[in-house]
């Protein structure tokens, strides 16, 4: 799969900087993110916080860090990593009263931003992500991403993982860690370290609550989660960004040096690249297939639903021919919309009626390859007997149409 990567930033004097990342794979816009500097996401920010109200009968907690809505903790966000109720199949957690009391002190981390009337949710499972590694403190985990599947690899790393593990800290080696020397992997713990060092020392004093260690946004995740050995192309539309990506990258990974580029032309980079037709049709009812068939796509408060229609499309064969084709093709474009879009919950797809079992069975195989290259977990349960795929996707941000509908001079 070729990766390119886009980072569009745009000044207003009215809105402010306007930062817009596009993700392709294989030449198809993916994934879409948008962000306002007065209005960035939280997620990973930590915060000292005091517990406003404990509710048992939820097992769950509201916590005061400063924001205009307090913040949801759930018994299971408030449990230790390595707790065993946590893999207790029948969730039986201890009565969160137990644990919590009204007017305690707590350090919370951003784990989903507000939306709507919802205020942010939280953990008190810290994760302080780098480079090449994510430092857990309070955790015995020592893992290696999924995403490296070279044997030896994966081996060479694991000992390296034992070896740099700090004490009463848990380490996730990422997918970037992959070629990485051992060096490199070690000075970036170390940074972690320092980053949860001065974070404790935070802990000690001041007003509550506050904030304790800022999130990088989407810029830092960006350079993260996609400058690594297999991306094609990163490519960045503003001078500034792109000098502090390329020193940052000359002193961590200077063989992806050559990967960044700054893009200098006059044409709008989200035109040229023709981010903005795909953005318009990601806000469309209707979506139409090459083959002539169509999606629609319908929202409630409660789920999402995705009907298939063949539209146009008749078929060469007999009706069950052509409804397997349609359902196949709507599949894939379904894995991608929903990444477009970030649709999140449940998701309920009415794909066109087949006879066969057999073709039920690909067409939800089908869906469930696809989505694997979603980095947001999501889940495909099967067909009910009304035909009817029920599939979840795990909140992390808001839907894209709340992005461009709030900034709509960046969507045209």
């Amino acid at each position: 799969m070729i990766k390119d990567v886009l980072i569009d930033i745009k000044s207003d004097e009215y809105r402010g900087d306007v930062y817009r990342l596009a993700i392709f794979e294989d030449g198809e816009l993916a994934e879409i993110h948008i962000e306002k500097n007065d209005g960035k996401s939280l997620v990973g920010s930590i915060y000292r916080g005091k517990v406003e109200r404990v509710l048992p009968g939820m097992q769950s907690a509201f916590v005061d860090i400063g924001l205009d809505k307090n913040a949801f903790l759930s018994v299971k966000d408030l449990l230790p990593r390595d707790c065993d109720y946590l893999n207790d199949t029948q969730e039986t957690f201890p009565d969160i009263s137990g644990l919590l009391r009204q007017g305690n002190e707590i350090s919370v981390q951003v784990i989903k931003d507000a939306s709507g009337e919802k205020g942010p949710r939280v953990t008190t499972n810290i994760s302080i992500p780098g480079r090449y590694a994510v430092l857990m403190p309070g955790s015995n985990v020592c893992g290696i991403s999924k995403k490296i599947e070279d044997r030896e690899e994966r081996i060479r790393l694991k000992d390296i993982a034992a070896e740099s593990r700090p004490e009463n800290c848990g380490l996730i080696l990422r997918t970037a860690a992959q070629d990485a020397d051992a060096s490199q992997i070690s000075e970036d713990i170390e940074n972690l370290l320092t980053i949860w060092s001065n974070i404790m020392q935070a802990e000690e004093k001041g007003r509550v609550p506050r904030l304790l260690y800022s999130g990088s946004g989407n810029l830092g995740q960006a350079v993260r989660e996609h400058l690594t050995p297999g991306i094609n192309k990163f490519i960045v539309n503003d001078k500034k960004i792109y000098e502090k990506i390329s020193s940052v990258i000359e002193h961590e990974a200077p063989h992806l040096r050559a990967k960044v580029e700054l893009y200098s032309r006059d044409y709008d980079m989200f035109e040229y690249y023709h981010v903005q037709s795909a953005i318009k049709e990601a806000l469309s009812r209707k979506i139409w297939l090459k083959s002539g068939a169509y999606l629609v796509f319908d929202y409630t408060e409660a789920l999402t639903v995705i009907d298939v229609n063949s539209g146009k499309y008749v078929g060469k064969k007999d009706l069950e021919d052509t409804a397997y084709s349609i359902n196949v093709e709507a599949a894939k474009t379904i894995a991608r919309q929903i990444r477009l879009r970030n649709l999140s919950g449940i998701i309920i797809i009415d794909f066109i009626d087949m006879k066969q079992s057999e073709h039920r069975d690909q067409v939800v195989q089908a869906l469930r390859n696809y989505v694997k290259n979603d980095r947001i977990k999501t889940t495909v349960l099967g067909m009910t007997r009304l035909g009817l795929v029920e599939m979840t996707r795990k909140k992390v941000k808001n839907p894209l149409s709340d992005f461009v509908t709030t900034y709509p001079h960046y969507s045209q």
